[in-house]
């Protein structure tokens, strides 16, 4: 839901340029609804359909089909039947267990544009050998010395492959896998130096590239080690360097301790794309302010809901959420048939009722 589309116009060639950001050719408006949510400071874009001129701005003023044209700020729109613009409205972000992973892909706008704008695929884990029954490495090239944590999945993530991505980036999805703490003594909050965050971070790159992935979602939770205050900024400044393209984002609870340590002048914060907070039911106005005051900006963060612990009064939450700019809605066990519902009554709350509608012949 995180585009509001406005055909046959673009940024005004007597507007202020300065707020360019990067354009990218040979792209489609899917791909570039998913760079401009790797990128929180971009606010809008347009897209060309067709070869345009705008003469004020010289050669860079020369624009082919597939072109996208990303800008932070306020858009300055003049008439151009040669294009689209595309503004950033609220996000939906969906987790989901991957024997359902197409699932949020049967769910369009009124548009028929993509309804969830980001799929975090529920879960891979963080383990120590000797590895739980039925688990394997996810990253099979990368070294792993003796008593170091390991990327693991189930044999369902060992299958998981570039093509199933895509089909729900095709659609305009961004997709992320989480990595979870699985009940032994490592985890996200427990790599002890730099080298054992190094070498997970290494496993981590190898296992995006391989899938083609849009980032990693950190859900720091189950681990019976003992926590580290550097752990988190230390091994999410490494993603950062290793995976500059790519997303970091965390489930966020119970986490306040993670953001004050540093790690090569960095905070937690500084490496975190987005968050989504993930206590349910409480008024997100409580949920939320701690990220704001430990750096996150306001449209980084979204509110988390689940049918097993409702809000009170979702529509005002969201109107709330609207009003202050946050990032937008999440909702976790997407596969099952509630919070299916409970993410489209958010949706239709966001951007007015007929705004979730189900593909048809879609399971």
């Amino acid at each position: 839901m995180a585009w509001i589309k406005k055909t046959n116009v673009a940024m005004f060639k007597g507007a202020n340029w300065n707020a360019l950001i990067e354009r990218v050719p040979n792209c489609s408006p899917e791909q570039a609804k998913r760079i401009a949510v790797k990128n929180p400071k971009i606010s809008f874009f347009f897209f060309c359909r067709e070869y345009m001129v705008l003469e004020t701005l010289g050669e860079k003023g020369i624009f082919n089909p597939g072109d996208a044209v990303f800008f932070s700020g306020e858009p300055w729109y003049g008439s151009a039947p040669q294009c689209d613009s595309y503004e950033k409205t609220g996000m939906s972000v969906a987790y989901v267990s991957i024997d359902k992973l197409q699932t949020p892909g049967c769910y369009t706008m009124a548009d028929g544009s993509a309804a969830v704008d980001v799929v975090c695929i529920f879960t891979a884990n963080i383990n120590l050998k000797p590895f739980p029954e039925g688990a394997v490495a996810l990253a099979p090239n990368t070294k792993v010395p003796d008593g170091y944590p390991y990327a693991v999945g189930s044999s369902d993530y060992a299958k998981l492959t570039a093509a199933d991505i895509q089909k729900l980036q095709n659609k305009g999805i961004t997709v992320l896998l989480t990595f979870l703490n699985n009940h032994d003594a490592s985890g996200w909050s427990e790599f002890p130096d730099v080298a054992t965050a190094a070498n997970f971070a290494q496993q981590l790159k190898e296992i995006v590239d391989r899938l083609g992935l849009d980032g990693i979602d950190i859900d720091d939770e189950y681990s019976s080690g003992t926590p580290i205050d550097t752990s988190l900024v230390t091994v999410t400044t490494i993603m950062k360097e290793l995976m500059p393209d790519s997303i970091i984002s965390k489930a966020l609870w119970s986490d306040s301790e993670y953001f004050t340590p540093t790690y090569q002048n960095r905070t937690l914060a500084d490496n975190l794309t987005y968050g989504w907070e993930m206590s349910y039911g409480g008024n997100p106005k409580y949920r939320l302010a701690p990220y704001v005051s430990f750096g996150m900006a306001s449209n980084t963060l979204v509110c988390g809901f689940w049918s097993g612990q409702p809000s009170g009064d979702p529509s005002g939450d969201v109107l709330w959420l609207k009003g202050n700019n946050y990032g937008g809605v999440m909702v976790y066990a997407f596969q099952e048939q509630p919070n299916i519902d409970l993410l489209g009554d958010l949706v239709n709350d966001w951007n007015g009722t007929g705004n979730w509608n189900k593909t048809p012949n879609c399971p």
